[in-house]
């Protein structure tokens, strides 16, 4: 059997140590990204000295500035797997878990590649926040502002982890916690096992037939990351599939300006919302974050709290400005496409979790069910959709860069 090298990501609370120790409970050495830069923290900092998490943030982005993917390298290297820039151990299972950084990632694929998978493991805010609350002894300001910067500080060697869902092959789901520690890996394990045996397969020659066929979650997931490709947009490429109760697919989007308007990067040379979000910061003066207190005499970029990092930009303009986006959303483009077609009861399938605008129209179309992969940073729009009874469900299962490498028909 070929060797498999698994890289895991997910925001804070997810549980991706739980999916971790399952690979290494079933022969993977494990390796922990976090470990490195907690022994980098112990260096400086007194013993007993309370861990805060952003604590670790701060440690991990200052060697990041000088290498994205140093992290990566320093673990491989101080694990015995690399050695003067190559892989010593080519036999091996690895998992390599608290993968934070987009080029930690593409470091990896480097390396381990056609053999390295990305899973990204994902849990509910609610969830992920009930695990966490001893941590933060119950102070869940604290948790919201590491989570918001855990999930993207729109820094090149910072915390990118909804890139890194973005970029993953797999998805895990892990809602559930009952029983212990090992009664939780040996659920997960379960659940992914047969998946694990397709990505170990995944680059050898195989004729159809073999292992699962893709749900239907997957194959309408795969058609949402097909669309996202027609967007040209400087933020994020989006797509959405909406697929009636019969399985058929309806109607599908992708997030652009409308025609005949040209895309953001031709129309205007930067993205138009966070331009006009941006020249707000800059003409506010004495400003006091919202956070601590401190008084900024004025705000500049990163737009960050000189005492307590918090984002001042999430802080006011927790929307990101979504409300003057010139772009037609995937979720709105796809619903206008219906035509004669009727959703209601359908399923929309979406890269990244709907926006407040497009909460709305989801609603309005009479749709029931929406499925994404991306979380999305505005609490109303969930809260919206369930108030209109929508169910909402995070995507389980092979995602689009990976899916035509497990899935064959070739005969």
């Amino acid at each position: 059997m070929a060797r498999l090298v698994i890289g895991i990501t997910g925001p804070i609370g997810s549980g991706v140590s739980t999916v971790a120790d399952a690979f290494e409970a079933h022969g993977f050495k494990k390796f922990r990204i976090s470990d490195v830069i907690r022994q980098e923290k112990a260096r400086r900092l007194a013993e007993g000295t309370y861990d805060k998490r952003h604590m670790l943030q701060d440690i991990g982005n200052e060697f990041r500035a000088q290498d994205p993917s140093y992290w990566v390298k320093q673990t491989l290297k101080v694990n015995g797997i690399l050695h003067e820039g190559e892989v010593r151990d080519r036999t091996s299972d690895l998992v390599i878990d608290s993968i934070r950084n987009l080029q930690e990632a593409k470091e990896l694929m480097h390396r381990f590649a056609p053999n390295f998978f990305l899973i990204a493991v994902q849990a509910s805010k609610e969830t992920r926040w009930n695990r966490l609350m001893a941590e933060y002894q119950g102070d869940q300001a604290d948790f919201d502002r590491d989570d918001a910067r855990d999930t993207d500080e729109e820094l090149d060697h910072g915390q990118q982890v909804d890139r890194c869902v973005q970029f993953a092959d797999y998805v895990v789901l892990n809602e559930d916690d009952k029983g212990g520690a090992v009664a939780r890996e040996k659920a997960v394990w379960s659940e992914i096992r047969s998946d694990v045996d397709l990505m170990r397969a995944a680059h050898e020659y195989r004729s159809g037939g073999t292992g699962r066929a893709a749900t239907s979650s997957e194959v309408a997931m795969a058609i949402a990351y097909a669309q996202s490709h027609q967007s040209a947009c400087l933020k994020r490429f989006v797509g959405a599939a909406i697929v009636g109760e019969n399985g058929m697919t309806l109607a599908v989007g992708y997030n652009e300006n409308p025609t005949p308007m040209m895309p953001c990067k031709s129309q205007y040379g930067f993205c138009y919302k966070d331009s006009e979000m941006e020249k707000s910061l800059d003409s506010r003066r004495n400003v006091h974050c919202p956070k601590c207190g401190t008084l900024h005499p004025v705000i500049e970029k990163p737009y960050r709290c000189s005492n307590c990092l918090e984002n001042l930009k999430l802080s006011f303009f927790p929307s990101r400005n979504m409300e003057i986006c010139t772009a037609i959303h995937a979720e709105e483009r796809a619903i206008r496409s219906l035509g004669s077609h009727s959703a209601k009861g359908a399923t929309l399938y979406c890269t990244t979790f709907p926006c407040f605008q497009c909460a709305r129209y989801i609603v309005d179309a009479g749709i029931r069910k929406v499925v994404y992969v991306e979380a999305y940073p505005v609490k109303q729009s969930l809260d919206f959709l369930r108030a209109n009874h929508v169910t909402v469900k995070p995507f389980h299962g092979f995602k689009a860069r990976a899916f035509n490498l497990v899935f064959r028909q070739i005969s």
